[in-house]
């Protein structure tokens, strides 16, 4: 499948506009804050200034002394705060301003509009933002303060700034802004590239691993670089290419042993057909071979069905026939049936003497097939001059437990965690076991787990196995002592 938008392209294009949205936004707030916090700046600076003239005002005209102090004062106030402050009397006509050649001032054929200056004359400060009753062509801040004579309202004091002033500062700010956010966001995506390489880099590679998979190459690893999510999903990744490889190598000796185990009877069966049908075998030894035809047969049927009980057992389409049954004698009839073997190998039999009566409620038939599976094993590993032993106890939650234990070579730790494994056969059974396919261990869990069950396996090298399965049961008066 063709990729039209990959996770590294979506990440990166998600992460650079969440970046940019960022940038943008954090710019549109700077930019608002600085133009308030410059209004109130200046109109602080400019309030200050004009209360301190407007003070210098009041003595000067109580020594009267102004007309030498004012034009000086306010040349020098308009110079440090950058303004045009002039001064008016109380009907807003022009007296003095802040213009080196006060005869040329602007300000002497203008009016103060009487709005502003009733303001004023109200003993309140004035700020306004306009061209302030036509005075200015622009528009200007402007900030005002009355002067006090005799305790009444002389005139006033104003100072205006142009809103230019303004508009510089803001084109200054977002040219630096905009450099700044050049540079970060050409960073960030820079890293922001790198970073989404380095995050995506093992699914591209998990990617590339499963394609090789789906081909049938199953040995496939991806490094580990991380120890977060991704890092976690690698090493599944991994543990699963390892099962499939497991499980791919366990199906071909399975699909061989199936096929060597089809193939063996199915020759015998045909080959001593023919000899009967074609007088290679005399009438009289017909009934033996027979009787071999017979016994291939069954071991055939017994395959087949095995391996329908495997397909029912994994689809979950085994249904369990209920019943209460004394699992002690189904235990005891399963081992006379291996009464020959035990007595040609002189096997031990242990702890049938202490054993208890256990009834289950459970499906008969599925338990005696557990029960003879592993006791057919322990019979099999058994070596001559071993022994077998057997024994009961109640656990937790009213469970019974059955184990059963017998002396030979035991198993590693690495044949105990695959011994119920399906399709699997260790390396010892192959050579002992000339008739298991290597499922029958594996259909025992699974019966034992659709019963709500437990079964695991103990094993010391060289001394013993154990196999001790827990299962359900009845309840305490049906469970009497032998």
């Amino acid at each position: 499948m063709k990729i039209r938008n990959s996770i590294f392209a979506k990440y990166f294009t998600i992460t650079a506009a969440i970046l940019l949205c960022s940038f943008v936004i954090y710019s549109a707030i700077l930019l608002v804050y600085s133009r308030t916090q410059w209004l109130n700046d200046k109109n602080a600076v400019l309030g200050r200034n004009v209360h301190i003239i407007a003070e210098q005002t009041e003595q000067s005209l109580k020594s009267y002394s102004f007309n030498q102090q004012a034009n000086r004062l306010l040349g020098v106030s308009a110079e440090i705060v950058g303004a045009e402050i002039f001064i008016v009397d109380k009907n807003g006509e022009y007296i003095v301003c802040s213009h080196p050649k006060n005869e040329d001032c602007a300000h002497k054929n203008i009016v103060v509009p009487s709005e502003t200056m009733k303001t004023l004359l109200s003993g309140e400060d004035v700020y306004e933002f306009g061209n302030l009753g036509k005075l200015y062509n622009g528009r200007h801040y402007t900030v005002g303060t009355p002067i006090y004579y005799n305790g009444n309202v002389a005139g006033a004091v104003l100072a205006s700034v142009p809103s230019a002033d303004l508009t510089n500062y803001i084109s200054e700010l977002v040219k630096i802004v905009l450099i700044c956010s050049i540079i970060v966001i050409l960073l960030a995506f820079v890293a922001i590239y790198v970073i989404t390489a380095q995050l995506t880099r093992p699914i591209r590679l998990m990617a590339q691993a499963a394609r090789k998979l789906e081909q049938g190459e199953f040995i496939q690893s991806i490094p580990i670089e991380s120890r977060d999510e991704i890092g976690l999903l690698s090493e599944e990744f991994n543990r699963m290419s390892k099962s499939l490889a497991s499980l791919e190598n366990m199906r071909r000796s399975f699909v061989s042993s199936v096929s060597h185990e089809l193939k063996t009877p199915m020759t015998t069966i045909s080959g001593f057909i023919d000899g009967i049908l074609d007088g290679t075998i005399p009438p009289e030894r017909q009934n033996e071979y027979l009787q071999i035809v017979s016994a291939e047969t069954k071991r055939l049927a017994r395959l087949v069905n095995s391996m329908l009980q495997l397909s029912k057992l994994e689809s979950e389409e085994m249904k369990l026939n209920i019943s209460t049954f004394n699992a002690t004698d189904t235990l005891l009839r399963i081992l006379f049936s291996f009464e020959q073997k035990i007595e040609n190998k002189n096997i031990d039999i242990r702890g049938l003497d202490d054993i208890e009566t256990v009834y289950l409620d459970a499906d008969n038939d599925l338990i005696y097939q557990v029960m003879y599976n592993i006791i057919e094993n322990a019979v099999k590993f058994t070596p001559q001059n071993g022994y077998i032993e057997f024994s009961s106890y109640e656990g937790k939650d009213n469970n019974v437990t059955f184990s059963i234990k017998n002396s030979g070579d035991g198993l590693s730790e690495q044949e105990l965690n695959k011994i119920f494994e399906r399709f699997y056969k260790t390396d010892r059974s192959r050579s002992e076991d000339k008739t298991g396919m290597g499922f029958g261990l594996y259909i025992v869990k699974m019966i034992v787990k659709l019963h709500g069950g437990n079964i695991r396996a103990t094993s010391v090298l060289g001394e013993y196995t154990c196999f001790e399965v827990s299962l359900p049961c009845k309840s305490q008066q049906h469970k009497l002592p032998r």
